[in-house]
């Protein structure tokens, strides 16, 4: 009688065993794949919030004689109806006047900003109407040229118009100024800078191309040559924003989400490019949005590297 009592307490113990032990090795497979709280995790708020202008704030803010509105939609588009006391600014004098590829000159730039109103001492908020790339390109040029104070309007023209805030035809009397325009190339990423990256494949810097998958891969050629820099990662521009018109950028938690699993990190430097560098400068606002300070933007962007006969590229 010992012997099978014997033995159904030894397999009693073993099946005991093997249910504890495959709970422990759940719990840690689960917490290898989950990790320790990830900075992604932790992320619950923008860093600078203060670069968007929500519509609400921009309502509250219309008769503030320290802050100049700026509309970059199509002339069209501006005559039709516009935020009350905005001035309008052309998107296409944001790229150099002769060769159309790299950032307006300091000079041009410096004469309309100032004609404009803008002095570098007001702040500064843009709007458009095609979910914050033209918006986001004017702040960029902004910084580029040493605005300190400037802002992009959340959901643009969109967001204001669906909520019914205030609009007008008016064009605003506008009292110059002068902008002392001073490039700050800190922030702007030319061509041999981004060969020298690519090739040393340094760990701590990001090329972040943000054009569509097809744009990435080849498959839509928009140059002499398709495909993308070497060592380039792709994250599409528009994965920023969210699904649901009007369009607004996605919460803190979502952004920091979608940066880390791409690789992106705080600390590193992050170089953008596109095509024209319109949507570089997007992803960069993006990027500046959460915190990160090292970015570049690449202002040839792939017009430039696509059309070079001595560029690697990779698809």
């Amino acid at each position: 009688m010992k012997r099978p009592i014997l033995l159904a307490l030894v397999a009693t113990l073993a099946i005991a065993a093997v249910a504890c032990g495959g709970d422990d090795a759940s719990s840690k497979a689960a917490a290898a794949s989950s990790g320790s709280p990830s900075a992604a995790a932790q992320v619950t708020s923008y860093a600078h919030p203060e670069l968007l202008a929500e519509t609400g704030w921009l309502k509250d803010h219309l008769a503030d004689k320290a802050l100049v509105i700026v509309d970059v939609r199509k002339k069209e588009a501006y005559d039709a109806n516009h935020i009350p006391g905005a001035v309008w600014y052309d998107p296409a004098r944001l790229k150099d006047d002769a060769d159309k590829l790299h950032v307006i000159s300091e000079a041009a730039f410096a004469k309309l900003a100032g004609d404009l109103g803008i002095d570098g001492t007001k702040t500064v908020v843009t709007y458009d109407d095609n979910g914050g790339l033209s918006a986001a390109r004017f702040w960029w040029v902004l910084g580029y040229y040493g605005q300190a104070n400037a802002k992009v309007m959340n959901g643009g023209w969109p967001k204001w118009d669906k909520e019914a805030l205030p609009e007008s035809k008016d064009v605003p009397a506008v009292q110059k100024a002068t902008f002392a325009a001073k490039a700050d190339d800190k922030v702007l990423c030319a061509i041999d800078y981004l060969k020298d990256q690519s090739a040393k494949k340094d760990p701590n810097v990001i090329i972040l191309d943000v054009r569509t998958v097809a744009e990435y891969n080849g498959s839509d050629v928009r140059s002499a040559k398709g495909g993308h820099v070497p060592g380039a990662i792709n994250l599409d521009w528009q994965r920023s924003m969210t699904d649901n018109d009007p369009k607004v950028w996605k919460s803190a938690p979502e952004l920091a989400k979608q940066f880390a699993e791409v690789g992106v990190k705080p600390g590193m430097q992050v170089i953008t490019y596109c095509q024209t560098g319109v949507r570089a400068a997007h992803s960069l606002f993006t990027l500046k949005l959460m915190g990160f300070d090292g970015v570049k933007n690449y202002d040839g962007s792939w017009a430039e590297w696509g059309n070079s006969k001595d560029t690697a590229i990779a698809q």
